[in-house]
C-alpha cells in the first residue's frame, strides 16, 4: 500500500488520481486516515501496513524537516520500503534549506528513496494569478527572466511510474522540467493567442509585488516567502531544462499552449 501525503493540495492531489487510474493500493493522508504533521501521534496510525510513501512538504512550510525526523522514525519503525520525496527544482543549490535538509534526511534514513525535485508549475497560473489573468494581465516580478514551468499532471505521471515499480529508481534524484523556458512575456503572448483575448504582462518591482500580496491581507511569512520565490526566478535560476521526464516515461512534457488549450474554460468568464 501507498501512502499520499500532502492529498488535499495540488501536487499530492494530482498523484493520488494517477495512482487511483493505475488501479493501486493507496491510502491518503487526512482524507482516508487523520494525519497532521504538527501531531506526530498520528504518524503510527496512518504507516501502518504501508510499503511506499509519497512525500511531500506542506506549503511554505520553512521548518518541515524538522517534523520530518519523527515521521521517518516511525516510517522504519512501520517496515516502509520505500519513499518518493518531493522538494524543488534547484534544492541542490540551497542545501540548507528545509528541502535541502529533508532530502538528506531522506537519503540518510536507511530505507530506499527516490527524489524528484519539480520546477514551477502551470497550475500556478490557476492557483494564484487567475484573477489577475481573468483581468487580462500578468502581474509578476520576473523582468526578461524565463522559467521551465511543468504541468503538474506530468509531476503526477512521473511520481506514479516510479512508486509502481521503484526498484530501477532506487537512489536517483530527477530534476522535473517542461520541454520549453519562457518568459512571462511570451506566456502572455501565448495565453493571447490561444484564449483569443489581449494579455497584458506586467512586471512589477519585487517590493511592489510584495507590497500587493500585502494588501491582499496575506501573512508576511507567505509574502517573503513568494517575494523570494520570484527573485529566484528573476535572477534565472529556474530557467534550465532537463529530459528526465521523457526518461522516465518516455513522453514529451505539456506545452504552455496545451495547457492553456486544456484548462481554457479555467481563463475564460
Amino acid at each position: 500500500m501507498i501512502l499520499v501525503t500532502g492529498s488535499t493540495g495540488t501536487f499530492g492531489s494530482a498523484v493520488l488520481r494517477k495512482l487511483q487510474e493505475r488501479k493501486m493500493e493507496i491510502r491518503a493522508a487526512r482524507v482516508d486516515i487523520p494525519f497532521d504533521w504538527n501531531k506526530p501521534e498520528t504518524f503510527a496510525k496512518a504507516l501502518v501496513g504501508i510499503e511506499k510513501v509519497f512525500l511531500i512538504s506542506p506549503p511554505n512550510d520553512t521548518i518541515f524537516d524538522k517534523k520530518l525526523i519523527p515521521f521517518i522514525a516511525e516510517a522504519k519503525r512501520a517496515g516502509v520500503q520505500f519513499i518518493l520525496h518531493s522538494t524543488l527544482y534547484g534544492t541542490d543549490k540551497n542545501p540548507e534549506s528545509t528541502f535541502g535538509k529533508s532530502e538528506r534526511l531522506v537519503v540518510e534514513s536507511g530505507i530506499n528513496y527516490a527524489i524528484i525535485r519539480p520546477n514551477f508549475i502551470f497550475q500556478n497560473f490557476i492557483n494564484y494569478d487567475l484573477q489577475a489573468l481573468k483581468s487580462g494581465h500578468i502581474y509578476l516580478p520576473t523582468k526578461d527572466s524565463k522559467t521551465s514551468y511543468i504541468d503538474v499532471n506530468d509531476v503526477a505521471t512521473v511520481s506514479a511510474t516510479i512508486l509502481e515499480n521503484p526498484t530501477k529508481h532506487i537512489g536517483k534524484t530527477y530534476t522535473l522540467t517542461g520541454s520549453e523556458p519562457l518568459s512571462h512575456q511570451q506566456f502572455a503572448d501565448i495565453f493571447s493567442s490561444t484564449l483569443g483575448k489581449n494579455i497584458t504582462n506586467i512586471s512589477p518591482s519585487n517590493d511592489e509585488y510584495k507590497a500587493t500580496l500585502l494588501s491582499y491581507n496575506l501573512p508576511q511569512e507567505l509574502v517573503d516567502f513568494m517575494g523570494s520565490l520570484y527573485a529566484a526566478i528573476e535572477a534565472g535560476l529556474f530557467t534550465s531544462t532537463t529530459n528526465d521526464y521523457q526518461l522516465i516515461t518516455g513522453k514529451k512534457p505539456t506545452t504552455a499552449k496545451e495547457f492553456i488549450e486544456k484548462n481554457r474554460t479555467a481563463f475564460i468568464d
